[in-house]
């Protein structure tokens, strides 16, 4: 069982790094449709609507891809935590937090 927390571990490292990889490609246009009204309060205010765009899509990506993980992932981390249960945490009774 302690190789499924081994596998976890591996496995969110592999996520983060994913997640990273994917939002920071190259760039493409694309057209949009939005609020007229809002468009011109946007510009008014000077703001960078593909920087904008960009941010907002990749943090919702990164929601959907993490949402993923944790739904593929839930018996490996079922599994960690029932082992934990079983055996304790390393650090009990030593003192470590």
């Amino acid at each position: 069982m302690a190789s499924l927390c081994d596998t976890l571990v591996r496995m969110s490292c592999v996520y983060k790094e994913g997640v990273m990889l994917s939002i920071a490609g190259n760039k493409k246009r694309t057209n949009v449709t939005l609020s007229a009204d809002l468009l011109e309060q946007a510009k008014a205010f000077g703001i960078n609507l593909s920087a904008t765009f960009d941010k907002a899509l990749g943090e919702a990506v990164k929601e959907k891809q993490r949402a993923l993980f944790l739904e593929e992932n839930q018996q490996a981390m079922d599994s960690c935590n029932a082992f934990t249960e079983k055996a304790g945490l390393f650090s009990q009774g030593r003192g470590v937090l």
